[in-house]
Order: C-alpha cells, then sequence, then structure tokens
C-alpha cells in the first residue's frame, strides 16, 4: 500500500505553525514579555543544555497557547489558529497533497508541532496526523508533553508505531530540514524539499554547517584592521553613540532598498520564493561580501536552490545584474559630481570606459545573436550537457533583466543605497568636529573609494578602500585626524556591519535546517 508522509512546519506551511501561535496568544506587551520569561530557556536550548521537548513546554507555557486554544474551544471556536494555516500552505504542497489522495493513496502529517494546533488543519485536509502530544486533563489542554518531540528518528518510531513494520508499505516522504532527515531515508521515494514527481533524497553531505564558520573567519579578518585602532576607536563609540545609532539606522535603510532591489530582479524573471526564506539567504549571502570582487555572495543562488528549489542559473544572472547596477550607480553618482572629480584630477574616463565595457558585454552576451551562437557551438563542444543546458538557462534569464526601464529602475536604486552610506559618513565626519565637508562630498569619497577597493580585488576591498576614502576626504581639506577615524567607522558599520548580518542569518538559516 502507498503511504505519502508530509512534513508540516516548513513542507506543507510556509512557516512554523508553534511561531503563529506564539504571535497569535498574546497582544504586543504580553509578546514581550512572554519573550523575556523564555529567554533563559531558549539560550540554555541553543547551548544544548536542554532538550527541544523541555524547551517547547517552556515556550506554550509562557505564551499561553493551550489557555487560548482552551478558551476558544469553550466559545465554541475549534478553528482558532486555522485561518493562519491556511493563508500559509504551499499550493504546490496541497497540490501535491490532493494528488496522493485522488491516487487512494493514504496521506498523514508528521510533524513536531502539538497537536491541538495542527488537529483542526489535519480535519480539512481530510489526513491523519502524527505528532508531538500535550497532556490533556478533564478536556482542557496542559502544557507538558507526554510524548517524545516527533523530530528526527522519533518520526520514523511514530510512523512504524501507528502502521506497523515499514518495510510492508511505499513510503513516498516530504521534507524540508535535518529533522526530516530519518524520514527521508527510510523512505521508497523521498521528496527533500520538492514537490515534483522524480525522488530528491535528502544531501548526503551539505556544505551548510560550514558555511557560517568560513563567514566567521572572513568576519575577524576584516575586524583585525579595526582591532589595532582599538584604544581611538573606543573613545570615540562612547562619544559618537548618537551619531553612530543614526548612522547605522541609515545603513539598515539602505540594505532594506538593497534588498527591494533583489526582489525586484527576482519578479523580472518570475520568481517569487517566501519572503522570509530570501531575506534570510539575501542577507546570510553578505557573510561573504568581503571576498574578492564579493563573488562569496554567489553562495545565495546555491542556499536558494537548497531551501527553496530555484534553479541556480537564473538567480546568479539576477545577482550579476545587481552588481551591474551597483557599478552603474556608482559611475551616475561620480557623473553627478563632475565638477569635483575634475577638481580632484580623478582618472574619470578609465572609470566610466570599465563601466561602458561592463554594460556593452552584459547587452551583447543577452541580445548579440551571432554572439549567442558562437558561444552554443563552442559549448556543446566543449561542456557536459548539464553545463550547456544551464548556461541556456542562464542566458534567457539574462534577456529577461537588460531590459532598459528594469536596469534604470535598478540603478536609481543603487543610487539612493550609496548616498545612504555617504550620508552616514558625513554625520560622522561632522559629530567628530571637521567642518567645511558636505553630504555630497561624503558621498563622492565614499562611492569612489568602494569602486577602487573592488577593482583592487582584494579581499573586501581591505586596505585599498580604507586609503581611498581618506585620500579622497583629505583632498578635500579632512584633516588625516579626522578622516582616518571616520572611515573605520564606517567600513564597520557597512561591509563589516553586513557581514555579521549575514553570519547572524547563516547561524539562524543552519539552526532552522
Amino acid at each position: 500500500m502507498a503511504i505519502a508522509v508530509f512534513d508540516v512546519d516548513g513542507t506543507l506551511l510556509q512557516g512554523d505553525c508553534l511561531l503563529m501561535a506564539c504571535r497569535r496568544s498574546r497582544g504586543a506587551l504580553g509578546t514581550v514579555l512572554a519573550v523575556l520569561i523564555c529567554m533563559p530557556w531558549l539560550i540554555a536550548w541553543q547551548l544544548r543544555l536542554i532538550k527541544t521537548g523541555r524547551c517547547k513546554e517552556k515556550v506554550i507555557a509562557a505564551f499561553r497557547i493551550c489557555e487560548a486554544v482552551n478558551q476558544a474551544a469553550l466559545n465554541d471556536r475549534q478553528d482558532w489558529l486555522l485561518p493562519m494555516l491556511q493563508r500559509q500552505l504551499r499550493d504546490e504542497a496541497v497540490q501535491r497533497l490532493q494528488w496522493h489522495q485522488k491516487r487512494g493513496d493514504r496521506v498523514l502529517l508528521c510533524s513536531a508541532s502539538p497537536r491541538l494546533l495542527l488537529q483542526p488543519l489535519a480535519d480539512v485536509l481530510g489526513v491523519e496526523l502524527l505528532c508531538t502530544e500535550l497532556a490533556k486533563v478533564d478536556g482542557l489542554w496542559q502544557p507538558q508533553l507526554v510524548s517524545a518531540n516527533c523530530k528526527g528518528s522519533e518520526k520514523v518510531r511514530c510512523l512504524e508505531a501507528h502502521l506497523g513494520p515499514l518495510k510492508h508499505f511505499t513510503i513516498e516522504a516530504y521534507g524540508d530540514s535535518r529533522g526530516d532527515r530519518e524520514l527521508l531515508q527510510a523512505a521508497a521515494i523521498p521528496h527533500y524539499r520538492s514537490f515534483c514527481t522524480e525522488p530528491r533524497p535528502y544531501p548526503a553531505f551539505s556544505l551548510g554547517a560550514l558555511l557560517p564558520l568560513i563567514a566567521l573567519t572572513l568576519l575577524s579578518y576584516g575586524l583585525l584592521g579595526s582591532w589595532s585602532q582599538g584604544d581611538k576607536l573606543l573613545p570615540l563609540f562612547l562619544r559618537l553613540w548618537p551619531q553612530i545609532s543614526v548612522g547605522l539606522l541609515l545603513v539598515l535603510v539602505s540594505y532594506t532598498v538593497r534588498y527591494g532591489r533583489w526582489r525586484l530582479l527576482l519578479a523580472a524573471l518570475s520568481l517569487q520564493p517566501p519572503i522570509a526564506d530570501d531575506a534570510r539567504i539575501w542577507m546570510g549571502s553578505y557573510a561573504f561580501t568581503a571576498t574578492p570582487g564579493k563573488s562569496g555572495e554567489a553562495v545565495r543562488s546555491w542556499l536558494l536552490k537548497q531551501n527553496c528549489n530555484i534553479p541556480a542559473p537564473p538567480t546568479l544572472m539576477a545577482l550579476a545584474v545587481e552588481r551591474l547596477t551597483d557599478g552603474t550607480s556608482v559611475l551616475l553618482i561620480l557623473l553627478f559630481n563632475l565638477p569635483l572629480l575634475l577638481r580632484w584630477k580623478l582618472p574619470l574616463v578609465l572609470l566610466c570606459t570599465l563601466g561602458l565595457i561592463a554594460v556593452i558585454g552584459f547587452w551583447l552576451l543577452g541580445w548579440g545573436r551571432w554572439l549567442r551562437s558562437l558561444f552554443w557551438s563552442t559549448a556543446n563542444k566543449l561542456l557536459p550537457e548539464k553545463f550547456v543546458s544551464a548556461s541556456g538557462d542562464g542566458l534567457i534569464a539574462l534577456r529577461q533583466l537588460l531590459r532598459p526601464r528594469l536596469l534604470l529602475t535598478a540603478t536609481m536604486i543603487g543610487v539612493v543605497a550609496w548616498s545612504l552610506e555617504g550620508l552616514s559618513l558625513w554625520i560622522l565626519i561632522k559629530g567628530i568636529g571637521a567642518g567645511g565637508i558636505n553630504w555630497n562630498e561624503a558621498t563622492i569619497a565614499h562611492t569612489a573609494a568602494g569602486l577602487l577597493g573592488a577593482l583592487s580585488l582584494l579581499p573586501g576591498g581591505l586596505g585599498s578602500t580604507e586609503a581611498g576614502t581618506i585620500g579622497l576626504l583629505n583632498l578635500q581639506g579632512v584633516p588625516l585626524a579626522v578622516a582616518t577615524p571616520a572611515t573605520l567607522l564606517i567600513r564597520l558599520m557597512t561591509i563589516w556591519f553586513a557581514t555579521g548580518l549575514g553570519v547572524l542569518c547563516l547561524l539562524w538559516q543552519e539552526r532552522r535546517s
């Protein structure tokens, strides 16, 4: 007999139903208080001092989820969380589940979330439910587990206890995380983060656990330069904390704007990964922004493939266009400040030529028929068929992205983002006490030095970007005693702050997986 087993959180649903229940059960103030109560238990869980089941009991108790469900039941509202869960259902997952039902397969949900949250959803879908069980006294739910946390090997044990020996069944399992690994390995037809007909087993090896470690190494490398100036920077931190706070807020806004550009590029390719996963992966890729030419950010495509089952070639092209429009936005800022550049006697012609070559190269690659024809004939001779197909997908995506209006919009977004960072630098300079420099001049120094750092191909432009910023500020009359600490601070607040956020997002992603 065929059995279809679906994980719920992250597979059937886009989010986690326990987190949804936490948000639903308490108001804004109650949520803050509950988080404070849970914090010691969450820290102990992260440090692996307590088991997941124990931590889950404390979270359910702190957010009073059992009380909320019990009260809803007394008011004859069994669907307390159901509308939220239904809005989070993945269309492709529901279609696959219904396909199994029409085929006559026995369908089960298998989840680590508690029954009091999932049973209404299972009833609506018309499927069986295996999950973590809570105590029930006199018909009322209690925040106490009476079963093991239904995760990992416990899922297989629950399935065997419910069905009997699994060798008598053809199991088709769907899961998305490490907690589903044993279930997927026990299934005859596994579907890891996929709802296609073809099986997709749980990966035998993943770089996921190594990525945060690599990113931390890059972050440590970048912070070494600032550490050597620690005796000078610490007093500045204490004196300039209002300016630094405002500057960090502006930097966060600039990254929010940049993420909007990324979503715009994905929309042009008709790609719409869940915004929570996509934002976490997008920010996580900045953990590798300190690699030469920011090439390490390509890990974004690999993570989207692993987590959202989105093909890598289109997202790699979106990343390439993101970098292209970053460059054109810098060139546009330089053009707006042409008189200032001429006063500095910078080789503007060289910078504009490099930008023009990049734009023409991308345009030819996307639209030149003769070049595409030459590419295909060469690729078919030299590359394996899989690589040729991927390259073709990438070229198709590139053609969709190289539309004048889209490129202009993405470039203007880049101008806004760079200008916000330039404003942060100007606020720092004014806070330290230097006058005679305006926002425009600070922005041009920041962007021009950033371009020089990228062209140097040094990791994070380390050394070259700092020297460029200090030199350009000094050309405008900013004393070295002011330009040097301001430059170190803005570098900490931009590239290394982004790298730190990226590391946190990677750790979050790895913990979720």
